[in-house]
């Protein structure tokens, strides 16, 4: 009977033990192993960031977070993380804190940069934060200031293309229609003054009739072949501008569907992209840890068709199987030739 009982309570002292092991490994591992000190931060994103997420100072675990509570401020919503930190840890007054992580794979957490003011934050007081610069924050802005862009540069781009068009081509018809009004009235003049000038215009006959002749001449048969493709060329070129033209506005509005596709796919399939994202670390790691034997075998390999091709050099005989050729010099010729 008393072994019974010594047995039993062995075992309850194993069980107590471990328990206590665990309660002490838990708190190591939450970072509660002693007293601490209660901070408070504001954030406008905290994606990835909830109840337990670690607290670093330069990269250093002194504490985490305990609450997350949403804020209304100016019609927008920002979010108040409350932390505990080490008791007595000195915060700069300039220290800024954002949302980052160590590596691709590494979880959130929140990173605490130190500052160099000679006052320290009080505890309960807040800690000044900033806006987080992960590479996914990164993507997101370049995005967004690329949808800008495409509504606030290409699309004004191209109506002011539209409106110089437009405004070409009236100025053009008026021009025209002055430039006939005038030349009628030119030729008005001329007859009233076709006596006083039918000398002169009969030099000017003649001269142009010498002009002609020398036009003539200019104007050859090769030269007005030359000038037609030219012109033809230039018509081609005109009805190539107009097709760029209408194409260029198909394609602005292929863009437009293109980039409205584009953010339906992303928004419709983010948890795709997540596990892709999640597949393409995993070979990237795997590729990292299995480069350094593939680049010595192909080292290795590189050496062995370096040596084997200075051996074909030396004897090209040992294609065919052939015994190293024995090397002569003219030196040894001549004293073979004397024997």
């Amino acid at each position: 009977m008393r072994n019974h009982k010594l047995n039993y309570a062995a075992v309850g002292g194993f069980v107590v033990a471990m328990l206590v092991a665990l309660v002490a490994t838990v708190s190591a591992l939450t970072g509660r192993t002693g007293p601490t000190d209660d901070y408070f931060l504001v954030l406008d994103n905290v994606a990835d960031v909830k109840f337990g997420t670690q607290v670093r100072y330069e990269g250093f675990p002194i504490g985490q977070v305990e609450r997350i509570v949403p804020v209304a401020v100016d019609g927008g919503m920002r979010f108040r993380l409350e932390v505990t930190l080490k008791e007595g840890w000195r915060l700069p007054e300039d220290s800024l804190a954002r949302v980052g992580s160590s590596s691709l794979l590494a979880a959130k957490t929140i990173d605490i940069a130190s500052g160099k003011s000679a006052n320290a934050i009080k505890p309960g007081s807040e800690i000044p934060s900033a806006p987080p610069v992960d590479m996914f924050s990164l993507v997101a802005n370049v995005a967004g200031e690329f949808s800008d862009l495409n509504r606030e540069g290409l699309k004004p781009f191209v109506e002011d293309l539209r409106l110089v068009a437009r405004q070409l081509r009236t100025t053009l018809s008026t021009d025209i229609t002055e430039l006939v009004a005038s030349l009628n009235s030119i030729a008005h003049t001329i007859d009233g003054k076709a006596g006083p000038i039918g000398s002169s215009l009969e030099t000017a006959a003649r001269r142009l009739a010498d002009s002609s002749d020398n036009l003539n001449k200019i104007l050859s048969a090769e030269n007005a072949t030359s000038l037609r493709r030219s012109v033809t060329n230039f018509e081609a070129v005109s009805q190539n501008i107009a097709l760029t033209t209408r194409e260029l506005e198909t394609t602005r509005r292929k863009v437009d569907k293109l980039l409205g596709e584009v953010d339906t796919i992303i928004v419709s399939n983010r948890d795709n992209v997540d596990k892709s994202l999640t597949n393409a670390r995993h070979a990237l790691r795997t590729i990292a840890e299995t480069i350094d034997s593939v680049m010595a075998n192909l080292d290795g390999a590189s050496r062995n068709m370096s040596e084997f091709s200075r051996l074909i050099r030396q004897n090209p005989g040992l294609l065919l199987g052939g015994s190293p050729r024995e090397e002569t010099s003219p030196t040894r010729d001549r004293s073979r030739a004397q024997r």
